[in-house]
């Protein structure tokens, strides 16, 4: 490598002592423009003390040449460095430099990472409570190297110079250069990397080995999580309707179960490592959830003996029908796969932000295929049991009695799954309605029979507790006083910095399962009500996920799926060891908003 840079170095000096060769490469006199022109741009109108403001420190390349990137491809080659001239009591964050183009020049026989063009490299900077002066002057100089296909300049040191006014916390500022800072949120974008880094420091430290048991236990832990609880009377009313003849049989299409879930799993792991990008509401859009809960109707007409659970008509060209069954079991992993996928929040967030990092497919199946091991362990046990239903004594007339309550729990389940779609004003009625009409038909109008007293007691017994349930449901609730939000924008996060207050915001969607979890479970806390009062709280609607606003929104804050809940210090910057991602019961909130509350005053 040492002979690398010598012969570099002994090409850059034979370039421009040949005739001419300097008046090519040198910054021309005159009309022509420089090899390479330095501008620095302000995120803000002024700056406060003890709050940040972000820079762009944008390079204007010529036209045919480029600058070697900061990671540069070989030893030899000059990075791109912006170093800034220190100030007394400013902070400067390290500078965020674009992703590098890949190129091959004649000169070199790999491709090298340079910029070219227009090239923003962005910091945050921090100005102390103390700062007196009445102007933050921010200096610096950018070292770079130019190069075309031919040839290389010398090594050059641009200075640039930036004067921002200070103003005190009664002033008003206001954001500027929104184009060139539209979505970039310095403070935000480290955001995700405890939890996400945490993993791959395990990796790092521990070994593969280690890092699969503990990603098979991080399934197994994801059981505990409220948005996987509809798994139970899935499963137990798949299981419950099948035919097996013995345990063993109802053992190994359980597995064929727990193997469709670890298959859709391991092929979001391989999409994940593919594009290199997270997908998070992906699962959580709208037509994702009327496909699920049409899978919970078929399912459920099946029960109804619309047609036969073991072979759906249009998965009958795809098995035999001796093979139907274990097909039928793993089909329904792959669906229950998708309907747990929206709901787990952090861990397969980290776990996605590491295989997509390391674009490695084959490590991003496997590690997806045993989380969903892990997370499929309980409903093995559950399935082999639950088909223990079908070997009941005088399973005849009783069997087909429990297969339409089984239906009915599926078409509940539908009806769940759709409830961000649906009215409120009219889901609240929807499942007490399908409670009494399940305990009517259960209770009285279904046909079936069978000797003797019990069961006839027992159809008393559920007709009459579902229309119990029914009129409960039905019967209107105090609405509990929870945070009172506040629509998000950019005025409102300005307004939060001048009156020095510390900022919580709710990134939510109409389609979110999860974040009525939390508005209904967490955010009514009266712990959690009461701290809300000491923050700014914002709300920013998500449900039109593609739109521009949401996006802007999510590539500021990098919102990976929802809900996400963010904490703001004062000045604006995030705590980024306080974000919330998924559902968290109160009690945990209250403590991260104690904790956001002390952090602020610091």
């Amino acid at each position: 490598m040492k002979v690398l840079r010598i012969w570099f170095t002994v090409l850059t000096v034979l370039l421009f002592t040949r005739p001419n060769g300097f008046a090519q490469v040198a910054a021309p006199a005159g009309s022509e423009e420089p090899l390479v022109q330095v501008e620095v741009k302000p995120s803000l109108s002024a700056v406060q003390p003890g709050s940040s403001m972000k820079i762009a420190v944008v390079l204007k390349v010529r036209e045919g040449w480029h600058v070697n990137a900061h990671q540069t491809s070989e030893d030899f080659l000059l990075p791109t460095v912006v170093e800034f001239t220190p100030v007394d009591g400013v902070t400067f964050s390290e500078p965020v430099y674009p992703k590098p183009e890949l190129q091959k020049f004649s000169f070199w026989e790999k491709p090298i990472q340079v910029y070219a063009g227009k090239v923003v490299i962005y910091a945050e900077v921090t100005v102390p409570k103390d700062f007196s002066a009445d102007t933050l002057v921010v200096k610096g100089v950018v070292h770079y190297q130019g190069c075309n296909d031919q040839m290389c300049a010398p090594p050059d040191d641009v200075p640039f110079k930036l004067a921002v006014p200070v103003v005190d916390l009664s002033t008003p500022v206001s954001p500027v250069n929104e184009d060139l800072f539209q979505g970039v949120e310095l403070s935000a974008a480290a955001t995700a990397a405890p939890e996400e880094n945490q993993l791959a420091a395990l990796i790092g430290e521990k070994g593969l080995f280690v890092a699969f048991l503990f990603i098979f236990l991080g399934g197994l832990a994801l059981n505990l999580t409220p948005c996987v609880y509809p798994l139970i009377p899935i499963t137990v009313s798949y299981f419950g309707a099948q035919s097996s003849s013995s345990t063993g049989e109802a053992f190994l299409k359980s597995t064929f179960y727990v193997l469709g879930m670890a298959v859709m799993y391991s092929v979001l792991g391989v999409i994940a490592a593919l594009t290199g990008s997270l997908f998070g509401a992906s699962l959580q859009n709208p037509y994702v959830l009327i496909f699920v809960a049409l899978v919970f109707i078929v399912l459920a007409l099946s029960m109804f003996d619309v047609y036969e659970i073991r072979l759906p008509g249009f998965l009958a060209s795809a098995a035999s029908a001796t093979k139907g069954g274990y097909f039928g079991a793993f089909f329904m992993g792959l669906t229950v796969g998708i309907v747990a996928a929206p709901c787990i929040g952090p861990f397969i967030l980290a776990l996605l932000a590491y295989v997509g990092a390391t674009g490695n497919p084959f490590l991003g199946f496997w590690m997806f295929f045993v989380l969903a091991l892990g997370l499929g362990l309980p409903y093995l046990i559950l399935g082999t049991f639950s088909s223990a239903l079908s070997r009941l004594p005088q399973s005849g007339a009783w069997m087909v009695w429990v297969k339409k309550i089984f239906g009915f729990i599926l078409i509940g389940m539908a009806i769940y799954f759709l409830k961000p779609l649906i009215p409120h004003g009219v889901y609240r009625f929807l499942l007490p309605a399908l409670a009494i009409v399940s305990g009517i038909y259960l209770g009285w109008i279904e046909r079936s029979q069978s000797p003797g007293t019990a069961f006839k007691v027992a159809r008393w017994v559920v007709g009459l507790g579902a229309i119990a349930l029914g009129l409960w449901l039905v019967k209107p609730s105090p609405a509990a006083q929870g945070i009172a939000w506040q629509e998000y924008s950019d005025q409102a996060l300005v307004q939060a910095q001048n009156e020095g207050k510390p900022v919580i915001i709710d990134f939510s969607a109409d389609w979110c399962v999860a974040c009525k979890e939390l508005e209904h479970e967490t955010f009514v806390d009266p712990q959690v009500v009461e701290l809300s009062k000491r923050f700014v709280t914002l709300r920013a609607d998500l449900t039109h996920y593609g739109s521009p606003l949401s996006k802007k929104l999510r590539e500021r804050f990098q919102i990976r799926g929802l809900p996400t809940v963010v904490f703001l210090r004062p000045d604006g910057s995030e705590i980024a060891d306080l974000r919330v991602i998924g559902f968290i019961p109160g009690s945990d909130f209250a403590k991260r908003m104690q904790k956001a509350l002390e952090e602020s005053t610091r």
